[in-house]
């Protein structure tokens, strides 16, 4: 194939030795990746959402079946009809939940995603316009933990306009998602006013900032926060800015935190949104699912012994999490 878009060799070991599950929509991006890892003669299964938002949306659901049949894939589809009010958050959770539960099915490991650089400086500009730290800006990483899976992006560092030479050179098919020319979806707004001109004259630049930030990033996120079931835990010391490792860890449970949201905890215990427990510890922050239960006697000794935050108790004491180990992890 002429221009094979280059897979880093980090995504490309993992690729070879991992279960796989392609998210594809048909579109420039997972269509190149389709023949990109089918070049690499990398395994996989496709996962698809047909959301009937376009007239278009059928005939890319065909086309998707059809691909997988040719090439002996085995192909999921999930249909489905989503309210107006918010739909790109809610198109963003209904598939992912699609994507977890063929994972699991499956039992696969690896969730790739066509995700490119211009998204990357697409997210840059729209975290940048609403106000974002280092961290949220660098955006997401090539390769990420995404609960007991991974979520691998190949195409990281290769540009949207390599990925449509690519096709085009080979003669492949792929769909231009019409909703992606609505200037209703802020993203839109982004992509044809900034992000792809500023793309067109300095992609090498945008590409190397957004490595030393990423780099940048990963110096103020510290060393990674450990689990135990729903348990998140780091340490402090090691932390430079905790609050990173918060939004992140908040982001797990599907919650973004807004400025309130954000002062209301910051060294301080509290609830977020009813349903997140996040608790400060001398030398570490616990984060938990909130919960109310009674608690033994004893339980509650061992946890005042080890000074366990308050709202982090019941959650030890329903899992059976012996208190002293929180302290013990660092």
């Amino acid at each position: 194939m002429q221009q094979l878009p280059k897979i880093n060799k980090e995504s490309l070991n993992l690729l070879k030795d991992g279960k796989n599950l392609l998210a594809f929509s048909a579109g420039v991006d997972s269509s190149a990746l389709f023949h990109a890892l089918l070049a690499n003669k990398i395994k996989f299964k496709v996962a698809h959402v047909n959301y009937h938002t376009r007239k278009e949306s059928e005939d890319e659901t065909e086309h998707t079946l059809k691909l997988c049949k040719e090439w002996g894939i085995e192909c999921f589809v999930h249909r489905c009809k989503l309210d107006e009010s918010n739909f790109e958050n809610n198109a963003r959770v209904e598939r992912y939940d699609f994507f977890k539960k063929i994972l699991k099915e499956q039992k696969l490991e690896n969730l790739l995603t066509a995700h490119h650089l211009n998204d990357r400086f697409e997210w840059l500009l729209m975290r940048l316009t609403r106000g974002s730290g280092a961290v949220s800006l660098a955006g997401f990483k090539e390769i990420e933990k995404w609960g007991e899976w991974k979520i691998i992006r190949p195409f990281f560092e290769i540009s949207k306009e390599k990925l449509h030479l690519f096709l085009e050179a080979n003669g492949l098919k792929y769909f231009e998602d019409s909703s992606n020319f609505e200037s209703k979806y802020f993203r839109n707004y982004i992509r044809y006013n900034f992000s792809n001109p500023l793309m067109k004259d300095f992609e090498d630049g945008i590409a190397k900032s957004l490595k030393y930030l990423m780099e940048d990033g990963a110096l103020l996120q510290g060393v990674e926060p450990k689990k135990i079931e729903d348990l998140w835990i780091f340490d402090r010391s090691k932390a430079p800015s905790p609050m990173v490792n918060i939004d992140k860890i908040m982001k797990s449970f599907g919650l973004v935190l807004s400025k309130s949201q954000r002062d209301e905890i910051f060294e301080k215990d509290g609830v977020v949104g009813g349903k997140i427990a996040i608790g400060w510890h001398e030398r570490y922050v616990a984060i938990a699912p909130f919960i109310k239960t009674k608690m033994s006697k004893e339980f509650k000794e061992i946890c005042r012994t080890h000074k366990v935050p308050p709202l982090i108790r019941p959650y030890l004491f329903k899992k059976e999490v012996d208190p002293s180990t929180l302290t013990h992890m660092f």
